[in-house]
């Protein structure tokens, strides 16, 4: 059944001018529900967006980044002191070992000296 735009798409330039006017129609009613659904998905990606930011203190991000940074940089100083702090250990422990092992070789010598 014909709407009456089309019978005076008809009258005035014949059925070309229809055909053109309904795919006119079609192509601004697909575009519609693309608008549509589109702005459902803005939607959607806004409400997570807000999800995502309530997980962060006053919604900052950059001082939540920050602050992972901040012990980050801590972890690694910490690190840095103990591998430190064990190479040293590990120094001292070979000095005094080589030191057991000369006086022990001294007191060696000594005795055989003497005997």
């Amino acid at each position: 059944m014909n709407q009456l735009w089309q019978h005076e798409a008809e009258r005035m330039g014949g059925q070309p001018l229809v055909a053109l006017l309904t795919e006119m129609r079609d192509n601004q009613l697909d575009l519609r529900a693309d608008v549509e659904q589109f702005s459902k998905k803005v939607a959607e990606l806004q409400e997570s967006t807000a999800m995502l930011l309530s997980g962060f203190p006053a919604n900052d991000v950059d001082g939540h980044r920050r602050y992972h940074e901040s012990v980050i940089e801590w972890r690694e100083l910490r690190n840095k002191l103990v591998r430190d702090l064990l190479m040293k250990a590990a120094q001292a422990t070979f000095m005094g070992a080589l030191g057991f092992l000369a006086l022990a070789a001294w007191k060696a010598f000594q005795i055989s000296v003497t005997r």
